[in-house]
Protein backbone atom coordinates (compact mmCIF):
# COMPACT_ATOMS: atom_id res chain seq x y z
CA UNK A 1 0.00 0.00 0.00
CA UNK A 2 3.16 2.47 0.65
CA UNK A 3 4.21 2.21 -3.04
CA UNK A 4 0.83 2.69 -4.19
CA UNK A 5 0.47 5.47 -2.07
CA UNK A 6 4.19 6.85 -3.22
CA UNK A 7 3.72 6.39 -6.65
CA UNK A 8 0.07 8.06 -6.69
CA UNK A 9 2.42 11.25 -4.82
CA UNK A 10 4.84 10.79 -7.80
CA UNK A 11 2.53 10.80 -10.68
CA UNK A 12 0.82 14.24 -8.76
CA UNK A 13 4.29 15.73 -8.76
CA UNK A 14 4.96 15.02 -12.00
CA UNK A 15 1.98 16.65 -12.66
CA UNK A 16 2.43 19.49 -10.96
CA UNK A 17 5.78 19.74 -12.57
CA UNK A 18 4.56 19.48 -16.25
CA UNK A 19 2.33 22.91 -15.38
CA UNK A 20 5.09 24.58 -14.53
CA UNK A 21 6.64 24.49 -17.86
CA UNK A 22 3.84 26.07 -19.23
CA UNK A 23 4.76 29.13 -16.94
CA UNK A 24 7.96 30.66 -18.03
CA UNK A 25 7.63 34.49 -16.76
CA UNK A 26 8.12 36.92 -18.73
CA UNK A 27 11.27 38.14 -19.76
CA UNK A 28 12.76 41.79 -20.65
CA UNK A 29 11.17 41.07 -24.63
CA UNK A 30 8.33 40.25 -23.86
CA UNK A 31 8.07 42.73 -20.91
CA UNK A 32 8.88 45.65 -23.60
CA UNK A 33 6.25 44.36 -25.64
CA UNK A 34 3.83 44.58 -22.62
CA UNK A 35 4.84 48.09 -22.09
CA UNK A 36 4.14 49.49 -25.88
CA UNK A 37 0.51 47.42 -25.34
CA UNK A 38 0.00 50.32 -22.32
CA UNK A 39 0.94 53.22 -24.56
CA UNK A 40 -2.21 55.58 -25.19
CA UNK A 41 -3.29 56.20 -28.83
CA UNK A 42 -4.80 59.58 -29.33
CA UNK A 43 -8.29 59.36 -30.93
CA UNK A 44 -9.38 62.92 -31.69
CA UNK A 45 -7.52 65.00 -29.01
CA UNK A 46 -8.41 62.08 -26.49
CA UNK A 47 -5.83 59.59 -25.38
CA UNK A 48 -7.00 55.91 -25.42
CA UNK A 49 -5.93 52.81 -24.32
CA UNK A 50 -6.39 48.64 -24.76
CA UNK A 51 -8.15 47.81 -21.64
CA UNK A 52 -6.20 46.01 -19.14
CA UNK A 53 -7.88 42.88 -19.45
CA UNK A 54 -6.23 42.75 -22.66
CA UNK A 55 -3.00 43.71 -21.98
CA UNK A 56 -3.17 40.91 -19.24
CA UNK A 57 -4.35 38.16 -21.90
CA UNK A 58 -1.11 38.81 -24.15
CA UNK A 59 1.04 38.96 -20.19
CA UNK A 60 -0.82 35.13 -19.63
CA UNK A 61 -0.27 34.12 -23.14
CA UNK A 62 3.53 35.48 -23.14
CA UNK A 63 4.01 33.10 -19.89
CA UNK A 64 3.58 30.34 -22.12
CA UNK A 65 6.39 31.41 -24.65
CA UNK A 66 10.35 33.04 -24.51
CA UNK A 67 10.16 35.66 -27.02
CA UNK A 68 13.01 36.56 -28.65
CA UNK A 69 14.63 39.89 -29.16
CA UNK A 70 14.14 40.49 -33.00
CA UNK A 71 9.82 39.13 -32.62
CA UNK A 72 9.41 41.66 -29.80
CA UNK A 73 11.42 44.11 -32.06
CA UNK A 74 8.91 43.23 -35.38
CA UNK A 75 5.65 43.14 -32.90
CA UNK A 76 6.35 46.63 -31.53
CA UNK A 77 7.16 47.82 -34.95
CA UNK A 78 3.44 46.27 -36.15
CA UNK A 79 1.37 47.75 -32.86
CA UNK A 80 3.37 51.21 -33.60
CA UNK A 81 2.29 50.97 -37.17
CA UNK A 82 -1.42 49.96 -35.45
CA UNK A 83 -1.21 52.97 -33.57
CA UNK A 84 -0.50 55.52 -36.54
CA UNK A 85 -2.87 54.10 -38.23
CA UNK A 86 -5.53 54.57 -35.62
CA UNK A 87 -4.28 58.21 -34.75
CA UNK A 88 -5.05 58.59 -38.59
CA UNK A 89 -8.85 57.69 -39.13
CA UNK A 90 -9.95 60.61 -37.57
CA UNK A 91 -12.60 58.17 -35.47
CA UNK A 92 -13.32 58.39 -31.44
CA UNK A 93 -12.77 54.97 -31.20
CA UNK A 94 -12.72 51.39 -32.76
CA UNK A 95 -16.80 51.79 -33.19
CA UNK A 96 -16.22 54.93 -35.63
CA UNK A 97 -13.73 53.56 -38.21
CA UNK A 98 -15.17 52.33 -41.94
CA UNK A 99 -15.07 48.83 -42.91
CA UNK A 100 -11.98 49.51 -44.83
CA UNK A 101 -10.25 50.87 -41.64
CA UNK A 102 -11.07 47.70 -39.76
CA UNK A 103 -10.14 46.05 -42.91
CA UNK A 104 -6.38 47.55 -42.72
CA UNK A 105 -6.53 47.79 -38.82
CA UNK A 106 -7.02 43.51 -38.94
CA UNK A 107 -3.70 43.26 -41.44
CA UNK A 108 -1.66 45.23 -39.15
CA UNK A 109 -2.71 43.12 -35.88
CA UNK A 110 -1.82 39.80 -38.48
CA UNK A 111 1.55 41.36 -38.34
CA UNK A 112 1.32 42.04 -34.88
CA UNK A 113 0.89 38.03 -34.32
CA UNK A 114 3.16 36.91 -37.59
CA UNK A 115 6.57 36.87 -35.77
CA UNK A 116 4.90 34.05 -33.00
CA UNK A 117 3.70 32.46 -35.85
CA UNK A 118 0.50 33.55 -34.33
CA UNK A 119 -2.74 34.66 -36.46
CA UNK A 120 -5.38 37.00 -36.18
CA UNK A 121 -9.07 36.47 -37.80
CA UNK A 122 -12.25 39.02 -37.54
CA UNK A 123 -15.86 37.97 -36.94
CA UNK A 124 -17.91 40.00 -38.85
CA UNK A 125 -21.38 38.85 -37.58
CA UNK A 126 -20.42 39.23 -33.76
CA UNK A 127 -17.63 41.75 -34.30
CA UNK A 128 -15.01 39.72 -32.48
CA UNK A 129 -11.99 39.37 -33.10
CA UNK A 130 -9.67 35.91 -32.59
CA UNK A 131 -6.17 35.79 -31.74
CA UNK A 132 -4.73 32.10 -32.68
CA UNK A 133 -0.87 30.40 -30.75
CA UNK A 134 1.07 28.76 -33.24
CA UNK A 135 -0.46 25.29 -32.03
CA UNK A 136 -4.30 26.80 -33.01
CA UNK A 137 -4.92 27.53 -29.35
CA UNK A 138 -6.99 30.65 -28.87
CA UNK A 139 -5.38 33.14 -27.04
CA UNK A 140 -7.35 36.16 -26.68
CA UNK A 141 -11.04 36.22 -27.94
CA UNK A 142 -13.05 39.16 -27.57
CA UNK A 143 -15.00 42.29 -29.11
CA UNK A 144 -12.19 44.85 -29.24
CA UNK A 145 -12.17 49.05 -28.31
CA UNK A 146 -9.94 51.41 -26.53
CA UNK A 147 -11.41 52.66 -23.57
CA UNK A 148 -10.26 55.80 -21.87
CA UNK A 149 -8.65 56.52 -18.01
CA UNK A 150 -11.63 56.00 -16.63
CA UNK A 151 -12.23 52.60 -18.27
CA UNK A 152 -15.47 53.38 -20.67
CA UNK A 153 -15.84 53.13 -24.15
CA UNK A 154 -18.25 52.04 -27.13
CA UNK A 155 -16.65 48.95 -28.39
CA UNK A 156 -15.53 48.01 -32.26
CA UNK A 157 -20.03 47.79 -32.71
CA UNK A 158 -20.94 50.77 -30.75
CA UNK A 159 -21.72 49.29 -27.69
CA UNK A 160 -20.95 50.61 -24.27
CA UNK A 161 -18.69 48.37 -22.68
CA UNK A 162 -15.98 48.51 -19.85
CA UNK A 163 -13.55 46.63 -22.17
CA UNK A 164 -15.49 43.86 -23.78
CA UNK A 165 -15.04 39.91 -22.17
CA UNK A 166 -11.97 38.06 -22.37
CA UNK A 167 -12.21 34.60 -22.66
CA UNK A 168 -9.35 33.21 -21.03
CA UNK A 169 -7.44 30.10 -22.36
CA UNK A 170 -3.78 28.39 -23.26
CA UNK A 171 -1.76 28.04 -20.50
CA UNK A 172 -4.35 28.83 -17.53
CA UNK A 173 -6.31 25.75 -18.37
CA UNK A 174 -3.33 23.75 -19.21
CA UNK A 175 -2.14 24.24 -16.08
CA UNK A 176 -5.33 23.65 -14.49
CA UNK A 177 -5.89 20.34 -16.60
CA UNK A 178 -2.49 18.72 -15.19
CA UNK A 179 -3.26 19.53 -11.47
CA UNK A 180 -6.63 18.47 -12.09
CA UNK A 181 -5.14 15.11 -13.34
CA UNK A 182 -2.78 14.98 -10.82
CA UNK A 183 -5.54 15.72 -7.90
CA UNK A 184 -7.63 12.53 -9.64
CA UNK A 185 -4.78 10.17 -9.34
CA UNK A 186 -3.72 10.91 -5.55
CA UNK A 187 -7.94 10.07 -5.13
CA UNK A 188 -7.73 7.23 -7.22
CA UNK A 189 -4.91 6.00 -5.22
CA UNK A 190 -6.70 6.68 -1.86
CA UNK A 191 -9.69 4.81 -2.53
CA UNK A 192 -7.86 2.03 -4.09
CA UNK A 193 -5.49 1.73 -0.38
CA UNK A 194 -9.12 1.96 1.59
CA UNK A 195 -10.54 -1.00 -0.49
CA UNK A 196 -7.49 -3.13 0.18
CA UNK A 197 -7.63 -2.69 3.52
CA UNK A 198 -11.41 -2.86 3.98
CA UNK A 199 -10.90 -6.31 1.86
CA UNK A 200 -7.88 -7.24 4.35
CA UNK A 201 -10.17 -6.35 7.83
CA UNK A 202 -13.19 -8.23 6.30
CA UNK A 203 -10.77 -11.49 5.93
CA UNK A 204 -9.33 -10.93 9.65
Amino acid sequence: MKKILAAAAALFIAAISSATVFASGINSNEQAVLDELKTGVMMQGAEMYWPGAYVNQAENYFNTIDMTGAQAESIIAAIGEGRKALESTGAANLADCTAQQKKELMLTLSKVMEPVNGTASYDKTTGEVSLKAENGAVIFKAVPTLVSKDGKALDVNGKATDGGVIKITGASADSSAFIFAGAAVVIGAGVVILAVRKKNNGRA
